[in-house]
């Protein structure tokens, strides 16, 4: 009875030694026992790729497939004649000539001693079918010099048709006698 019973021990640790791969030292099989064969370093190389994996990848893929977007002319697409939604007036804008030099004359230059003034009267018409305004540059220069003695700017409104009066002014001491001109240097006119 003793000894059946040692032997079921040495049997049962037989086939716990089998289970665990546990036995002798060394490389183990790659047998059916589904162990891995290894350097006998614990372990530490990878595995291998699993197996069953399709490695016949499809080549009978479509290489005619279409390039560009379907293509049309013009005549396919509905035609149409826009209706314009304004209209133009028959009369043209009306013209003029900005530069007003020409509209303007001027006279009387003077140098007023009492009050120290350089004067001169310009007298502006307005030859144009529409209202102008006119920005007028004045200066008065010495004859023998040209120096420069006076300026004076005048902006002035005109009416068609119409004329005005203005006096141009510039207010210098002088000491002594001079001879001096009077210039109109500048007139610009835009519709007001």
């Amino acid at each position: 009875m003793h000894r059946r019973s040692m032997r079921l021990v040495a049997v049962a640790a037989i086939g716990l030694l089998a289970l665990t791969g546990c036995g002798k030292k060394g490389r183990h099989s790659s047998g059916s026992g589904g162990f891995v064969s290894g350097g006998g370093s614990g372990g530490s190389e990878p595995l291998s790729s699993p197996s069953g994996l399709p490695t016949d990848l499809p080549t009978d893929l479509p290489t005619d497939l279409p390039s560009g977007l379907p293509s049309y002319t013009p005549s396919d697409l509905p035609s149409y004649t826009p209706s314009p939604s304004y209209s133009y007036s028959d009369s043209p804008s009306p013209t003029y000539n900005s530069d007003g030099r020409y509209d303007v004359s001027a006279s009387d230059c003077d140098y007023d001693e009492s009050t120290h003034e350089f004067q001169y009267t310009l007298n502006v018409r307005n030859p144009e079918t529409q209202g102008m305004r006119y920005s007028i540059s004045v200066k008065w220069a010495d004859s023998s010099t040209s120096s420069q003695l006076g300026t004076d700017y005048q902006s002035v409104y005109v009416s068609s048709g119409s004329s005005q009066t203005v006096t141009a002014t510039a207010y210098r001491y002088l000491t002594e006698q001079t001879s001096f001109t009077c210039t109109v240097d500048s007139v610009i006119k835009v519709p007001n």
